[in-house]
């Protein structure tokens, strides 16, 4: 799991991200594309945008399921998709809302263009830092909250494994 979350993220996360949503088209679409149930999928999106998007290590691209190239639509498009995910009210998870502020802070980092600028270059002075003094200040910054719950769910990762197959399988629909 841990070298999948510094991978750059696969094609398809946006589709995964109107799953996660519970947009019914997708899901269906997804469900005869695989031949997985819409429940497993939609399992199987959350699991992915907790322990891959919301790992302790994200940077704000990878929270809000994009990359660099991403347009000012696409990362609006996921906060908004990320939000009505993460909210308490649409699943009942308290523990997921926890992750709201990290992805409305990433969008505040990306959502204008000087916004932007400024941080592709603070990230750029950041990464040159030394890799393990990055990693330190890095995992100090977050909430002991999330920090937790993110590994409490890593050690549920290995009795999830069918669940991180399936999405894979699903995303490798979608790679051009």
């Amino acid at each position: 799991m841990h070298a999948t979350r510094s991978k750059p993220l696969p094609d398809g996360v946006g589709l995964l991200l109107f799953v996660a949503a519970g947009d019914e088209g997708v899901t269906t679409n997804a469900a005869r594309t695989t031949g997985r149930s819409p429940e497993f999928l939609l399992e199987a999106a959350q699991f992915f945008i907790e322990q891959i998007l919301l790992s302790p290590a994200s940077d704000s691209y990878r929270i809000l399921g994009a990359d660099r190239t991403a347009t000012s639509i696409e990362l609006r498009r996921n906060m908004a998709l990320l939000l009505k995910i993460l909210h308490p009210d649409h699943y009942q998870n308290v523990q997921r809302s926890i992750f709201a502020g990290r992805v409305t802070e990433a969008w505040n980092n990306l959502k204008t263009l000087e916004r932007r600028s400024t941080y592709d270059a603070g990230r750029h002075a950041y990464a040159a830092e030394e890799p393990s003094r990055l990693s330190a200040n890095r995992a100090s910054q977050w909430p002991q909250a999330v920090v937790r719950h993110s590994q409490a769910n890593s050690r549920t990762a290995r009795r999830r494994r069918p669940l991180r197959h399936a999405l894979l399988d699903f995303l490798a629909h979608f790679r051009t």
